[in-house]
């Protein structure tokens, strides 16, 4: 068996991009993650979303600038991977009101915990 946890489109204001006008006010970016949980986990044992949603409100209410999507793709894998029960995550970091034509634009990117 193979559990998958989610969080789905996460919305945060964040200070983010390399435009002038991205660093003059956040703008909302929206993060969706899935994690998988390596196998053998005891009974009873899980992973927590919570710690990663925690995690992400406190960057976004720290107001640091961040220059790309990959740099906060980065910063997640590096937070996921501290728990040594996600063997592979999946991070998508989009950025919707960049143009109008488009839902959104940025970056998924798939790593194993190694």
């Amino acid at each position: 068996m193979t559990r998958t946890i989610r969080i789905d489109r996460l919305t945060l204001p964040m200070s983010i991009g390399i435009l002038d006008f991205e660093r003059e006010a956040p703008q909302s970016v929206v993060i969706s993650i899935d994690m998988t949980v390596r196998a053998g986990l005891a009974e009873g044992e899980f992973v927590s979303y919570a710690p990663v949603v925690e995690h992400l409100i406190a960057l976004s209410d720290s107001g640091r600038h961040i220059d790309l999507v990959e740099q906060l793709a980065d910063e997640i894998f590096a937070f996921l991977f501290t728990d040594t029960r996600i063997g592979r995550a999946s991070v998508t970091v989009m950025k919707p009101d960049i143009f109008a034509q488009a839902e959104g634009v940025g970056i998924t990117e798939v790593r194993d915990n190694v």
